[in-house]
C-alpha cells in the first residue's frame, strides 16, 4: 500500500477552497428553501442544462473517476460495453417515465406504485430503494476516502467519517436546489481533473499516445472478456444485461432521478436537460476507462516498488499526487470528490425525500404543515448521512472484491426486482395487485436463497446447489427476468379488478380521459 502524506500546500489550499464553495452554495440556498417541495424538488424551477450536469455528475459518481479507472488497470474493457449500451436505458426513461412523472405531479416514483398496484408496492418501492442508495452511497463514500487517506496519511476511518460528515452538511442544509448546483461545479472539475492526467500519462512514455494504445492492445488491456454463452462465467453479456437492468432501475424508478425530472421548469427545458445529461455520460465513462489502461502502460514500463500492494482504486490517485504538478494535483483530487459528493448528495436528498414522503407524509397526513415537513426532511437527512458513513466503515473492516465486482453484486441484491414491478405496472393492463404482491414476495425468496446458497454455509450444507448455481453476476439479471415473467402469468389466474381505474397509469391508458 503507498503510504500516505502525500499532499504539498498548494493542492491542500486547492481542495478546502473547493471544499468551502461547496459549503457556501448550501448555506446560500439554506436562506431560500421555506417548503418541502422547495427543499426536495428545488419548486419545480430548474433550467434544463444545469440539472442535465447534475444528472451526469450524479451517475457517474467517483466509481468512474476510481472504480473504472482500477478496472481497466487490473483486468480488461469487460464493463465498457454496457455502459456505452446505457443509451438505452436512457431512451425508454426519455420516452416513458420522465413524461409520466412530469404529468402525474407527484413527488416521489413510489407514489406510483401505490396507485398502480396499492400501499404495499409503494411501501416495498421505497424500502428498496432506502437499501439501494444505502449501500451505494457507503461504497462511494469509502471509494473516495481511499483516496484522501493516500493525501493525507489520517487512518481511513477518521477520513470516512469528516467527508462523511463534510457533504452531509451542505446537503442538509441547502436541498436539491445546492445539490444540483453544486453538482454543476462538481461535474465541471470531475470532466476537467480527468482531462489533465492522459496526457501527463503520455509524457512520460517514450512513445506517446501510440505505445498506451499498441501496447495495451497487444496485452489484451482493451479486450472485452469471455464472450461464449454460458452462465458459470463472468462474461460480457451478463456484464451487459446486469447494466442494462441497473441503468434502467437508476434512470426509470429512482428517487434521485425523478426528482431531477420534476426539478425542470417545463416540458422542454426536461426533454433538452435529460438529452444533454445522457450526451454528457457516456464520453465520460470511456475516457476513464482509458485513463486506467493508460496508467497500465506506464506502470508497467516504470513499475513503482510504493504499488506493490495497493488496491486498483488507490492506483489512480497516487499518480495525481506523485506525477502531476502541485496545486494541478489538488484540482484533479477535487474531481475525485467532486465525483463522489455529487453522489453523496443526491443519495442523502433523495432518501430523505422518500423517507418523509412515502412514509411520514403517507402516514401522518395531517402531522402539520409545509414548513415542518422541510424540518423533518432535514432531521431524515441526518439519520441517513450517519447510515452512509456506518456502511462505508463496515465497508473498510470487511471488504474483498474490487468496488467495481462489489457494487455490481450488491446493487441487485438490495432492490430485488424492484425495476420489475414498475415495468410490470407501466407495460402491462392485466396484472393487478394480488398477481404482482405474490410475484414480489416469490422474487424476494429467490434472491434470498440465492444469497444463502452462495454464502460459505450454502455451499456446505447445499453442495450440489450451490455447485449448480450461476455465476453470482446473474443475481442482477435473472430476479427482474423471473418477476416480469411470474406476475404476467398470475394474472391469468388472479385477474385485476374490474373496480380499478387505470386512466394514465399504463403506456395503453395514458391517453384515456
Amino acid at each position: 500500500m503507498p503510504d500516505g502524506n502525500l499532499a504539498r500546500w498548494q493542492d491542500l489550499l486547492v481542495i478546502a477552497i473547493n471544499l468551502c464553495i461547496m459549503v457556501a452554495i448550501g448555506v446560500y440556498c439554506a436562506r431560500k428553501t421555506r417548503s418541502a417541495d422547495g427543499y426536495f424538488l428545488a419548486n419545480r424551477s430548474m433550467p434544463g442544462w444545469i440539472v442535465a450536469f447534475s444528472m451526469m455528475a450524479t451517475i457517474v459518481s467517483s466509481m468512474t473517476f476510481l472504480a473504472m479507472p482500477a478496472a481497466t488497470f487490473k483486468d480488461n474493457w469487460l464493463y465498457m460495453p454496457a455502459h456505452v449500451l446505457y443509451f438505452i436505458p436512457a431512451a425508454v426513461a426519455y420516452l416513458v417515465f420522465m413524461p409520466f412523472f412530469r404529468r402525474g405531479h407527484v413527488r416521489t416514483a413510489y407514489e406510483y406504485l401505490e396507485l398502480r398496484f396499492g400501499t404495499w408496492a409503494r411501501v416495498y418501492g421505497a424500502v428498496a430503494f432506502l437499501f439501494y442508495h444505502i449501500f451505494r452511497a457507503g461504497i462511494i463514500l469509502y471509494a473516495v476516502s481511499l483516496a484522501i487517506q493516500r493525501m493525507s496519511g489520517f487512518e481511513l476511518p477518521y477520513v470516512i467519517c469528516a467527508l462523511g460528515i463534510l457533504v452531509a452538511a451542505y446537503t442538509i442544509a441547502g436541498g436539491l436546489e445546492a445539490v444540483i448546483y453544486t453538482d454543476v461545479l462538481q461535474g465541471l472539475a470531475l470532466i476537467a481533473g480527468g482531462l489533465i492526467c492522459t496526457p501527463i500519462i503520455a509524457g512520460l512514455l517514450p512513445g506517446g499516445f501510440s505505445q498506451i494504445f499498441t501496447e495495451a492492445y497487444a496485452d489484451g488491456k482493451f479486450s472485452v472478456g469471455s464472450t461464449a454463452l454460458v452462465f458459470d462465467e463472468k462474461t460480457v453479456w451478463v456484464i451487459i444485461l446486469v447494466y442494462q437492468f441497473q441503468f434502467l432501475q437508476i434512470v426509470c424508478t429512482d428517487q434521485s432521478m425523478v426528482q431531477r425530472y420534476l426539478a425542470m421548469k417545463t416540458d422542454r427545458e426536461a426533454r433538452r436537460g435529460f438529452v444533454l445529461g445522457t450526451a454528457l455520460t457516456i464520453p465520460v465513462w470511456l475516457y476513464f476507462a482509458f485513463v486506467g489502461t493508460a496508467l497500465y502502460v506506464l506502470y508497467k514500463h516504470f513499475p513503482d516498488p510504493a504499488l506493490a500492494s495497493a488496491k486498483p482504486e488507490e492506483i489512480f490517485p497516487y499518480f495525481i499526487l506523485t506525477q502531476v504538478p502541485a496545486g494541478v494535483a489538488g484540482f484533479v483530487i477535487s474531481g475525485v470528490l467532486a465525483a463522489a459528493m455529487s453522489t453523496l448528495d443526491s443519495s442523502i436528498n433523495a432518501s430523505a425525500a422518500t423517507v418523509t414522503t412515502d412514509f411520514y407524509r403517507r402516514f401522518r397526513p395531517s402531522s402539520g404543515n409545509d414548513r415542518h415537513y422541510l424540518l423533518i426532511g432535514r432531521w431524515f437527512s441526518v439519520l441517513f448521512s450517519l447510515i452512509m458513513i456506518g456502511v462505508a466503515l463496515l465497508i473498510h473492516f470487511m471488504r474483498t472484491d474490487t468496488l467495481m465486482d462489489l457494487q455490481t453484486i450488491v446493487y441487485p441484491i438490495v432492490s430485488a426486482g424492484l425495476l420489475s414491478l414498475f415495468l410490470l405496472g407501466f407495460m402491462t393492463v392485466r396484472v393487478g395487485s394480488k398477481a404482482a404482491l405474490i410475484a414480489t414476495l416469490l422474487t424476494v425468496l429467490l434472491v434470498g436463497g440465492w444469497v444463502v446458497l452462495a454464502s460459505e454455509w450454502g455451499q456446505e450444507s447445499f453442495p450440489y446447489l450451490a455447485d449448480h448455481l450461476p455465476n453470482q453476476f446473474w443475481i442482477g439479471v435473472i430476479p427482474h427476468v423471473f418477476l416480469l415473467i411470474v406476475g404476467y402469468l398470475l394474472s391469468f389466474f388472479l385477474p385485476r379488478s374490474t373496480e380499478k381505474r387505470l386512466e394514465d397509469l399504463t403506456i395503453w391508458t395514458k391517453s384515456v380521459k
